[in-house]
Parts: C-alpha cells; structure tokens; sequence
C-alpha cells in the first residue's frame, strides 16, 4: 500500500480549499457531535492535522487521541496543531503497520479510503474495525460517487484527480472503493449521513453494534 503526500504537504489544504471551498471540513467538522467527553479517539489519515484544532475547540481538555499518519511533512505540521490539554498520541505508521490492543471510543477517517483500491480498503477496514469498542462511533467523510447514478462532471473530476494523486503521490487507488457493504457486512447502523458539494462528498456517522446484539 503507497501513498505519499509529502509532496503536498504544505499546499493539500490550500488546494482542497481552492477546488472544495469549506466542503471537506464542514463534511468531517458536522460528525465531531458524536465524540463525547474523556473519549479515547483513534484518527487515521490525519493530514495536517486541523482537525485536532476543531475537536479540542469542541473538548478542551479530557481526550486521548491517537493520530496516524504515514507522511512525515503531514506529521510535521499536525504536531504544530493547538490541541489544548488533550493528550495526543502521534504515530508516524501506514496504518496497516499500526497496533494497538486497546479499543477506541471513536474512530475517524477523513478522506482516507478514498486512496486505496477495494481489496486494501477491505483489509484496512478489518484492521481498524476490532479497534472500536461495541456500541463505538466510526465518523467517515469521504468522496462519493456511485456509477449510474452520479453526474458526468462528478466522474471527470474524480478521474483528474485520481491521475495527479497517482503521478504525484503514488496514491493506489483508481477508483472509489464501496465501503458501505463493509460497515453492512459487519452489522454497523447509520446514525447521520448528509452530503456535501452537489454530492460529492458524503458524511456518515456509523455505531458500532453492541455486544449484547452480536
């Protein structure tokens, strides 16, 4: 599994912003309500880390975060982030690598499946599903598009930006994997879904099933 953004570390959210405007935050910020006091919170594909800006403004203090990110210029500047008294955890890993016995109360991942194909985003999603604890919140945001029924500009966008990921960074990914099924498969509920940039992008707040339910 590729993927390396130290290429754009220092413009990815610049231009995210340029082509997105706020879409990309507001589709991760609007999920944050689910993460609730003294959670311990596993975030992957962090990037640059704002989004330990936007929960510590939220939980100021009593977090235990872990945040994975493979790319070191990311790293760099998440590790410059304002994140209150939370105490964070940094580990600079694909996540493939990464091992924990513990479980999370929450799991986050922004605009990560997005760059592997569907094999790899199977075999993540069953590395990271063990990690949440029963009844657990996983907040994804990702890009969205299913064939048939999005809009040709939706395809030609994605298309020009899975090229330059690629030519640039490595990204693995060609296409969107389906991870709905996963989640189905492994009996998670929908909590919130909402759609962002005619869309494009889709937020899914998902609960983990409880142990009594198993």
């Amino acid at each position: 599994m590729g993927n390396n953004y130290d290429p754009v570390a220092g413009s990815y959210d610049f231009l995210s912003h340029l082509f997105f405007g706020q879409a990309e935050v507001n589709a991760q910020v609007e999920l944050l309500k689910y993460i609730s006091s003294g959670s311990r919170i596993l975030i992957v594909g962090g990037g640059t880390g704002w989004i330990l800006e936007k929960i510590s403004a939220i939980h100021p203090s009593g977090l235990q975060i872990t945040y994975v990110e493979s790319s070191f210029n990311m790293m760099a500047q998440s590790k410059k982030r304002d994140c209150r008294q939370n105490e964070i955890g940094f580990v600079q890993l694909p996540v493939e690598q990464f091992v924990m016995e513990e479980q999370y109360d929450c799991i986050l991942t922004g605009f990560f499946f997005d760059n592997f194909s569907g094999e790899s985003a199977a075999t993540l999603f069953h590395i990271l599903h063990p990690l949440l604890k029963s009844g657990g919140h996983w907040l994804f945001a990702d890009f969205y598009y299913h064939k048939g029924e999005g809009k040709l500009w939706q395809a030609l966008l994605l298309k020009s930006m899975y090229i330059s990921a690629r030519l640039i960074c490595g990204v693995e990914g060609r296409e969107l994997a389906d991870t709905e099924p996963l989640f189905a498969a492994a009996g998670y509920r929908q909590l919130y879904t909402s759609f962002h940039y005619r869309r494009f992008i889709k937020s899914i707040a998902y609960q983990k099933k409880h142990e009594a339910d198993l």
